[in-house]
Order: structure tokens, then sequence, then C-alpha cells
């Protein structure tokens, strides 16, 4: 059996999803079975996602994945170099994986890959670092130091998509993975888009409609990802207003001091001052995002470690792999591939949340930052005085009929 990897946030599952899934399958095979690594309740981009994890897996499955494991927000919330790394490692580690497939502004798998490789070469990396010291961020640094080797195409990490299939790509070579690569060509609205294109809105439009009050995504959305999404909006567990989530993370940030916030990932150079003084001196989080980013710290930057900073996320959790593999979502096909890797994933693949207490501390220890950031998720909803604590120590897959 052919088995494709996807890394995905699906926040949430829109039209152009379901495309690249579809033109992924139809590449390898109907048969072929998709496993989906997906962000949990909080997302790469340093934000919690509109809607909880369990219901985007499912939401996955109905259109057209077989199987969803979570990316623990250790992982998630990682820059997307640690982001990819995370995910991929996850994916690789199940043992089946035999083909990977993204999607991106590029659509040349080839030279994706040569990019990718000469970012892995020494002399680009001590190029990087060279460039850093001018200021600019690790982004621009990386890219000028690209230059140099491949002159017009280094202008490809400028799209975020491409930024990640490399970072996959990167990933995938550490770890010695001789799987076939698919690179699918982005269709419709770009990344963060403002309007619809081609017939197709980003997951960032969907989300600011659903802010401003819209519920219809018809033509948008699958069918049953609109389905799901109306009945979370009915049940209050769908996250339009973030207004709560805002005074918890101002309560949690003012609490903090200069150690705490010199151990986030990604901080360096005496950025926990400038994040002190943000903090001392905004009322909300967009205002600190502001007055703390700098050209080597961009917003995205510090918006990730002011989420970390939230869920009492340290470096040092991320500092090694992922070390178990939560199943989130499946269908029969998905079950399959579950019973594949009983024999040859190299890292516990877990079904039933109380397995946990039964493996290592330190994967106890990220699954205890899961449960409490999930108990915190759950406080930001609508519907948080319905909701039992300590859902995630009983949260089971979800199983999709067929």
């Amino acid at each position: 059996m052919r088995i494709c990897g996807i890394v995905a946030e699906y926040n949430p599952l829109h039209s152009g999803h379901v495309l690249h899934i579809g033109e992924t399958r139809r590449r390898i095979g109907e048969e072929c079975a998709i496993i989906c690594c997906m962000s949990g309740n909080f997302v790469q981009r340093g934000e919690a996602a509109m809607l909880p994890k369990h219901l985007r897996a499912e939401a996955a499955v109905r259109g057209g994945a077989d199987l969803v494991i979570e990316l623990p927000a250790v992982y998630s919330l990682l820059s997307a170099e640690g982001f990819a790394a995370g995910a991929i490692y996850l994916l690789y580690s199940l043992g089946v994986m035999t083909d990977i497939s993204f999607g991106a502004e590029c659509a040349d798998a080839e030279l994706l890959c040569h990019v990718a490789d000469t970012l892995l070469e020494h002399r680009t990396v001590q190029d990087t670092l060279l460039e850093l010291k001018s200021g600019i961020s690790y982004a621009a640094a990386r890219e000028r130091a690209l230059y140099r080797e491949l002159r017009e195409n280094a202008a490809l990490l400028s799209r975020p998509n491409n930024i990640l299939a490399v970072e996959y790509i990167k990933a995938l070579r550490r770890l010695g993975s001789a799987c076939n690569i698919i690179a699918v060509q982005r269709t419709g609205a770009e990344h963060d888009a403002e309007e619809i294109s081609g017939g197709f809105a980003s997951a960032s439009y969907i989300r600011r409609r659903l802010q401003l009050g819209e519920r219809d995504f018809t033509g948008l959305m699958p069918e049953s990802a609109q389905r799901i999404l109306t009945d979370a909006l009915e049940r209050g567990l769908a996250l339009t207003d973030t207004s709560r989530l805002e005074l918890m993370m101002l309560a949690r940030l003012s609490g903090l001091g200069a150690a705490e916030l010199a151990a986030l990932p990604g901080a360096s150079e005496g950025i926990e001052n400038r994040l002190l003084d943000a903090i001392s001196s905004c009322r909300s989080t967009d205002a600190m995002v502001s007055a703390a980013k700098t050209r080597r710290y961009p917003a995205a930057r510090i918006r990730r470690m002011l989420m970390c900073a939230f869920l009492d996320v340290p470096a040092s959790l991320s500092a090694l792999p992922p070390p178990y593999a939560r199943v989130l979502a499946f269908n029969d096909r998905g079950r399959e591939v579950l019973a594949l890797t009983r024999e040859s994933s190299s890292v516990p693949v877990i079904t039933k949340p109380a397995h946990i207490r039964q493996l290592s501390s330190r994967a106890q220890e990220i699954f205890e930052k899961e449960v409490f950031a999930s108990a915190l998720y759950s406080l930001a909803l609508p519907a948080w005085k319905r909701l039992p604590p300590g859902d995630e120590w009983r949260r089971n897959p979800v199983y999709v009929h067929p």
C-alpha cells in the first residue's frame, strides 16, 4: 500500500485543502492512504485554532484523509523549521510513509529539493550566520545567502508555502528518508488573501469572515466541513471571539519575569527584555507584538513566543523530537494503516490518552502541556461553562464511518 503524508493545520478545512488531497491521490493512485499530521488547538502562526482539533481532524477525514495524528503545541508553535521538523519526524517515525505531499506556490519538486539541499550545505549555513550580524531577520539573511548560490531561485523563499515545502524536504533529508516527494500547485487565493480567487478562499479569509458574523461558506468549504462548522457554531465550540482568550493571556503574561521569557523557543540576544517592557506597557497582545518586534524578531516570531509564554512552553521541551504520535481521527483505511504501524513505528502510537501514563517522563510532560493548553482553549470557547474539565484525558479518536 502506498501511504502519503501531509502536514496541515486545516484552520478550517476548505476546498483548496480538499483539492490538494484529491490531486495527491490522483497522482499516487486511488487506493493510497493519506496520513495527516495536524496542529492541535494552537497553530504555527501563534494563535488558537478556530475549531477544536478533533472537529478539524474529523473534517479532514471526511474531506479525503484516512488518518490524522496530532502535532503537539510544543512543536506546532515553533518556527517554520521547527514546525516542519516535528511534523515530518512523526510521519516518518510511523515507518509506513512512502510519499510526502504538500501544496506550494512552486510545483517544481526538483527545484524545491535543490533549494533545500543548498540550504543544508555548510557554506550556505555559514553565509546565513554572517548575514544575521547585520541585524536582519533570519528569513532575510537566509535569502541573501541563498542568492549567492541560486540567484533568481532564492526568491522562492519569499512565498509562505514554498518556505514550508523547503523545510519539509530539509527535515526528510536529515532523517535520511527516501520517500517520493509530490509538490502540488497551490490554486486560487494566496495565503492570507483578503478576497476569493478562482472560487477558492484562504483559511485566513474564512476565519476573518467568521469573526464578522458570516456563517455560510457554501462552495468555499466541502459540505461535510460546512456541517461540522455550523454544528460547532450552534454548540458554542467555534472560537470566533478571542476576547476571553486575550484576557487570559494578559493575566498570565503579566506575571512572568525575564528568566521565564528568556527560556522561550526562539529567545536570544536579550529579546526577553523587550518582551518584558512590551508586556508591562501594553493592554493587548497585538500591541505587545508591535512594541517588541524588530528586524531580527518579526511579528510572527514574537506572536509565537507570547503564545508559548501563555501556555508555559519552554524551548527545552522541543529540543528533542516528538516522543509519541497521538491519533485524532481515522476511517477504515486509516485503521489498516494503524495496524501496520504496530510493527513499524519507532514511536508509541496513542489511541487512548490513558496509555500516556505508560510512556517516558518526557512524553508525559509534553502531554501534560497539551492537557493544560486544551484546558485554556476550552475556557476561551463560548460554551466554556458546559465543557467538562480534564476532557483531554478522556478524548478518544474520532472514527468516521463509511
